[in-house]
This record gives C-alpha cells, sequence and structure tokens, in this order.
C-alpha cells in the first residue's frame, strides 16, 4: 500500500504535472469513495476550481483548491491517480475522473475498492490531521522524540512504529525494512531499548524513508506513480517478502510471522528476540 514514500513521490508528481490546472468537471464512478460531501455536492463544488498545490501528511495526500477547500485522498492498499495523457486511459477499476484544462483527465483508480476521499476546509483538514504524530524526516523528530514518546510503552515496536499516532506515515513494508536495519526483533518491547538502540532505530527511520523517496517508491503489487510508472525501491528491499530466502548479512533464513496483526518478515539470527533477556542476566550477574 502507498506509504509516506509513495504518497511523497505522487505529491511531487502532482505539483509538476497537474498544479495550476483548472478542473472543468469531475465524475464519481464509485459512490463509496466519497466520504464527505455527497458524492453530488462534491461533483458539483470541484466544477470550475483551479488546483494551487499539493501537500502530503502521513499517508494523506492533499490537493489544494483557489475557494481554500482541500480534496484529500487516503490510497489505503492500491489507490493510483493517473494523468491522461500522456499515461494511456485505464479501462478498470474506476473510482473518479477529474476531467482538466487541456483536454487532460486524472483517473483515480483502485482494484480494492478502498480508496477514500473527502473535500474538506481548513478548519476539517486540521481536525483530520490532528491525531496523527510528528513526521519522520521533519525537524521535531529525532532520537529524543522516539525515546521520551515510546521508551515506557510495553507495546512491540512494530505496532508503535505502525501507531500512525506515534510516527506518521510508515507502513508494513518500511516498518519491517527499518527494524531489520536497526537490528531489532519486531516483538521486543520499546521499554527494553537501550540508548544505541534508539539511535540505531532512528537511523534506520530517516535512511530508508529517504531511500524510498529516492527510489520513487516500492512497488510490490499495485503502487504506480501519475504517469503509471512503478517505483524503484522493491530492488533495495532486505526482507519485505523475502522470507525463505537467505539474509543479506548472516546465513540464517527470513521468516514471515504474524506481529501486531500484520505480516512480518525479519531474520531470527541477525534480530534476537532473546537479547534483551539475556543481557539483563549479565547485567544482574555483574552487580551481583
Amino acid at each position: 500500500m502507498p506509504e509516506l514514500p509513495e504518497v511523497e513521490t505522487i505529491k511531487e508528481d502532482l505539483r509538476e504535472l497537474v498544479v495550476r490546472s483548472r478542473i472543468e468537471g469531475a465524475d464519481v464512478l464509485a459512490p463509496s469513495l466519497v466520504e464527505q460531501p455527497s458524492p453530488e455536492e462534491l461533483i458539483w463544488q470541484l466544477k470550475g476550481r483551479t488546483i494551487v498545490g499539493a501537500q502530503r501528511r502521513a499517508k494523506h495526500l492533499i490537493v489544494e483548491l483557489d475557494d481554500e477547500t482541500n480534496l484529500v485522498f487516503q490510497l489505503k492498499i492500491g489507490g493510483q491517480l493517473l494523468l491522461v495523457p500522456p499515461v494511456e486511459e485505464p479501462r478498470t477499476a474506476l473510482m473518479m475522473v477529474l476531467h482538466l484544462d487541456g483536454n487532460r483527465r486524472l483517473f483515480l483508480r483502485d482494484q480494492t475498492g478502498f480508496t477514500r476521499a473527502r473535500l474538506l476546509n481548513a478548519e476539517e483538514l486540521g481536525a483530520r490531521l490532528s491525531s496523527l504524530g510528528p513526521e519522520p524526516l521533519a525537524e521535531e523528530f529525532g532520537v529524543k522524540y522516539l525515546h521520551e514518546a515510546l521508551s515506557s510503552r510495553r507495546a512491540q515496536i512494530k505496532s508503535l512504529l505502525l501507531d500512525q499516532k506515534m510516527v506518521a506515515g510508515i507502513g508494513n513494508i518500511y516498518a519491517d525494512e527499518i527494524l531489520y536495519d536497526a537490528r531489532l526483533h519486531p516483538r521486543r518491547k520499546a521499554s527494553t531499548l537501550t540508548e544505541r538502540e534508539w539511535e540505531a532505530l532512528y537511523g534506520a527511520i530517516v535512511e530508508n524513508l529517504r531511500a524510498g523517496i529516492e527510489h520513487r517508491g516500492t512497488t510490490v503489487r499495485l503502487y504506480r506513480d501519475v504517469l503509471g510508472r512503478a517505483g524503484e525501491h522493491q530492488n533495495h528491499l532486505h526482507v519485505f517478502e523475502k522470507h525463505g530466502k537467505p539474509c543479506p548479512e548472516c546465513e540464517g533464513e527470513v521468516v514471515r510471522e504474524k506481529v501486531a496483526g500484520r505480516a512480518t518478515h525479519f531474520c531470527p539470527e541477525c534480530q534476537r528476540e532473546d537479547w534483551y533477556e539475556g543481557e539483563q542476566r549479565l547485567r544482574l550477574d555483574h552487580q551481583l
């Protein structure tokens, strides 16, 4: 599903290709797409508007309009925004079409049907995003934040990485890669991490998300950018969906287990679950 790097890539594409375009009309082909207002009201309000900007917050894609409203998309698992032309017109799984000036159309396509859209004013948008945690590539996010926000929690570290109230924008793909690079077992309790491990976790978060953006996202199945192109970051993954294959760093084998309700990929040798208990025993023995 589109996570921070994928939505960031789409946002940048919209800024380059679609911002300053006038919306001549809109078709809502799947009424379930629109959560606010009604599909009929959305069509009426979009007609004649000019797209003046594009933003991203966590996994939300925000299309700014000239009347100070915002068309907000959550692309969920398989949402695609495709600009026609130059992309060939899609024929299946269509949910919405924005008719733009210059005889162009922006198609919203989703084979899963889970994408959702809302038209929100500034106050409504602020309320919608108010519960989100900090952006992991923002200045205010750092080792200090991670330690202060998470170190007292007894929850599994993977579940906390996926909690959008703790860290905004990380999903299952990048969480697995981050924990592998930080050499942390996904079931480790946050309260057991050492200072060195918090630093490693922060570094892995920043490095993986920046790499995902640099490679224009990860295409495991459905993700495409606005010009219909797959991302390239799947070619740089170490553990995600690599179960049964050798770990890149050791002679062990990558496994897949359910953690925090999600399919999770890790190396049991490089990411040892029993490390903390053994370390604690060593410390206690030393104190005695």
